[in-house]
């Protein structure tokens, strides 16, 4: 597994692909986090150089446009993306991943599953002509699923089993903290094949706060309160074959706090290398 650093989800912003690298560096993180526009301006070949003289490996990326809008920003949006898939794939970057909200104030269950494979086939169909997968990730906290009055698929084999209605290359992001609110445990995880996981997320729970009562963007460093069994996660992605990116995503104000990005890329360094000693 690859210690991976999504400069946004611990609130450090990165300009370009420079700026990542340092940041990898800072943090001791094997992996960066990409998009086009981190890499916009920059050849292929120098991207991969770059990357290799550091021996920084790329990682994930998301889709690239918001393909829950309007049928015309889709259309543009996949559009713009074939484009971008291909220097993605220059650069060997094999995963791609987005989420999936777990539940519809319009849409049925069975309408809104239609939905999203409407929407997310032409996607897939496209990272598969260049060997990438596209992992789903499901949202699992009862505080954001009783927003909803139509409940859509929010654990671990639901969203399983509903990717591989989207398209051969499709499998799931899985984020620790999803798994715990949801309910789903690592006997589940282990019999999802690793070549199904595009991207992993770790993070931890505030103390004091039942599972059902945790809130979405309320979360901790990994392995901060002990409250989600982290080393368990681990072993069982180790156990699999897991070998892909794990990213923190821990919406974590005490890094927020923090007066510098290099004080964030340092803390959640430490944090991610102590999950991984787990």
């Amino acid at each position: 597994m690859l210690r991976a650093l999504n400069a946004g989800a611990i609130n450090v912003s990165i300009k370009n692909l420079t700026e990542g690298i340092e940041g990898c560096k800072v943090g001791g993180f094997d992996c960066l986090a990409l998009s086009p526009g981190l890499i916009a301006d920059q050849p292929a070949d120098e991207i991969t150089e770059l990357l290799f003289d550091a021996m920084v490996a790329p990682g994930a990326w998301g889709i690239p446009f918001n393909w829950r809008g309007t049928q015309a920003e889709y259309d543009a949006g996949l559009e713009a993306m074939k484009s971008q898939i291909i220097k993605m794939h220059d650069i060997e970057v094999k995963r791609c991943a987005t989420w999936i909200m777990p539940g519809s104030n319009e849409m049925t269950m069975e309408e809104n599953a239609e939905y999203h494979r409407t929407r997310l086939r032409p996607i897939a169909h496209l990272l598969e002509d260049y060997g990438m997968i596209l992992g789903l990730e499901f949202v699992g906290p009862k505080t954001t699923r009783d927003k909803f009055e139509h409940p859509f698929y929010y654990n671990l084999n639901q969203m399983y089993d509903f990717a591989q209605t989207v398209g051969v290359n499709v499998g799931l992001l899985v984020d620790v903290w999803h798994m715990y609110t949801s309910g789903s445990t690592n006997d589940d995880l282990a019999k999802i094949p690793a070549d199904k996981i595009a991207l992993v997320h770790i993070n931890d729970a505030p103390t004091g706060v039942s599972v059902d009562e945790q809130q979405d963007h309320t979360r901790c460093l990994p392995c901060e309160t002990g409250v989600i069994d982290i080393a368990g996660f681990m072993n069982t992605l180790r156990k699999i074959g897991y070998a892909g990116p794990v990213e923190a995503e821990p919406f974590d104000s005490t890094l927020k706090d923090l007066p510098l990005d290099i004080d964030r890329l340092e803390k959640a360094g430490r944090a991610v290398a102590k999950a991984f000693r787990a």
